[in-house]
């Protein structure tokens, strides 16, 4: 077959032509949508079945894969479409180390930039341990005190990594900073080592209870003080005609109250029981009972009132006065 003469004439000239359409054509499309990298994180697969018969002594991160495309691919991939699988099989012993994994590209529209190949595993033997539970609380408000304080189960047993299981604490977190009466309730149970560091990767169960809570039960009780306070005579009415009430005195003009500390705080003084001052005269005794606010009492709870009543000065009469002297006639 012969060949046109027209297309072999000048073929360097012709390819060189092709090359530089090629390039020009590739600037233009990059340009608008030039290739990137994006990095996108994913979980890695952890599973307690498969790591069997080690636990995990921290969580695995998660994984940080770059992934390249054009910028528009990019915005628009999905890091769902990567699939990431541990080989958890080649594992025969406990301790740090690599642990194969691949990743899966299900995008053919962008490609995986150096993915990484391992992952970083501390593992240990599976194993558990009964703790006692304690119980961490922020106090009462002031005048309040905690006076006892029991947790239900006592215990908790504790599945996790064989070398932390030492030394590890139990702990429920109680806040009363708002509390003044008996606190009930489930409370979840966190768990510490010697350091105060709240561990992970456990599994914690109660007996009786949801997994992980215990039942918190804590009394709160008022703090009881004593302060002196004064005694405040408490009268109402009306004496007799043409009398007014002239003193009140009291035998002992302060009595010892006792009670919550918050309450007794805002008693300076204290009022006696109610003295009728109707159709009175004269000086009159009465023994009253002192009267406290509730959850407060007196000593002594009577007090000796003494009132005066006297008689009004009568009214004097004012004198007339004489007529004033009419002038002489001139």
């Amino acid at each position: 077959m012969t060949v046109p003469g027209f297309l072999t004439r000048n073929l360097r000239l012709k390819a060189v032509a092709a090359v530089l359409a090629t390039i020009t054509w590739t600037g233009v499309v990059y340009a608008s949508n030039p290739p990137d990298t994006r990095s996108v994180t994913i979980k890695v697969p952890q599973d307690s079945g498969a790591i069997t018969p080690y636990v995990l002594v921290h969580t695995i991160p998660d994984l940080v894969v770059r992934v390249a495309g054009t910028r528009e691919h990019l915005a628009a991939f999905d890091p769902s479409a990567l699939i990431v699988s541990v080989n958890y099989r080649v594992l025969t012993q406990t301790g740090v180390q690599q642990v194969p994994v691949s990743v899966v590209n299900n995008d053919r529209d962008v490609v995986l930039d150096s993915p990484p190949t391992t992952v970083v595993a501390d593992l240990d033997h599976l194993d558990s341990r009964t703790v006692p539970v304690t119980i961490v609380q922020n106090p009462p408000p002031p005048g309040y005190v905690v006076s006892s304080e029991s947790v239900t189960p006592s215990t908790v047993s504790v599945i996790g990594p064989q070398h932390q299981l030492a030394g590890l604490e139990a702990r429920v977190a109680v806040d009363l900073s708002n509390w003044k009466t008996n606190f009930q309730a489930d409370a979840k149970v966190g768990l510490y080592d010697t350091t105060g560091q709240r561990l992970g990767n456990f599994g914690v169960t109660a007996a009786g209870h949801p997994q992980g809570t215990v039942q918190v039960s804590i009394t709160v009780t008022a703090v009881i003080t004593s302060r002196a306070s004064a005694v405040l005579p408490k009268v109402s009415g009306t004496v007799a005609p043409g009398h007014q009430l002239a003193s009140v005195t009291v035998s002992s003009p302060t009595v010892v109250l006792s009670g919550p500390q918050d309450l007794l705080n805002t008693l300076d003084s204290v009022p006696t029981e109610t003295i009728s001052l109707s159709g009175l005269s004269g000086t009159l005794t009465f023994t009253v009972r002192i009267l406290p606010p509730s959850g407060v009492t007196a000593t002594p709870g009577t007090a000796t009132v003494t009132l005066t009543v006297i008689a009004l000065p009568p009214a004097s009469s004012a004198p007339t006065p004489s007529p004033s002297p009419s002038p002489s006639p001139t």
